[in-house]
């Protein structure tokens, strides 16, 4: 495969490993990145109201300053107690909602990662072993969001200039259920049932 191993690829790829193997050790997972341009705060609601837990990653390029927008992904982690189906029906009616056309799932049973790419209405799937996927994803997937002239990018945790951030007041945190109810309800999304100290 043709990827660069430059300091900064290097960074990259322990970044996609961290978000896509998380805490789980050959475990079946499932995760979906998907790029996030307008109604970040909504998606990130419909994401709570869901219980589903999710990382911010911001895309930046190599001369932006750290206050310019970079793009942002959301890597939505499958919840333990969730049917495959549920989540993917979940993520797709959330996708299809807010007009995300490009997605990708990596899908983790034992050493195998499957990963399926719709990037662009351009589908494709392969299955690579768990400590290639990181590598895969940067070429058939970030790869995709490069800009035009083609500068160099790099993938980290979403700054305070990019990410959603976490309501700071018993008023926002409030107002954020509120939105998550209305969204689960309007998408009609299937909530799961977890322990209530999960929210």
């Amino acid at each position: 495969m043709g990827v660069h191993q430059t300091k900064k690829t290097v960074q990259d790829l322990d970044i996609i490993n961290q978000l896509i193997l998380g805490d789980t050790s050959n475990e079946k997972s499932g995760i979906y990145i998907l790029p996030v341009f307008t109604c970040k705060v909504e998606i990130a609601a419909a994401l709570f109201g869901l219980k589903y837990t999710f990382e911010q990653l911001g895309l930046h390029y190599s001369n932006a300053n750290e206050k310019e927008n970079g793009q942002l992904f959301f890597g939505v982690k499958q919840p333990k107690d969730c049917e495959d189906s549920v989540f993917n029906q979940n993520i797709l009616k959330i996708c299809h909602h807010f007009q995300i056309t490009s997605k990708c799932l990596v899908s983790i049973q034992d050493d195998d990662a499957d990963i399926k790419l719709d990037v662009n209405e351009e589908a494709s799937q392969t299955t690579v072993k768990v400590k290639d996927a990181a590598e895969w994803l940067m070429t058939l997937f970030w790869e995709k969001f490069q800009n035009e002239s083609l500068e160099t990018f790099a993938i980290t945790p979403a700054n305070e200039y990019v990410a959603v951030a976490e309501p700071q007041t018993n008023m926002g945190r409030m107002a954020r259920k509120l939105k998550a109810d209305q969204i689960v309800k309007e998408l009609d999304l299937t909530q799961i049932n977890l322990p209530n100290g999960t929210t």
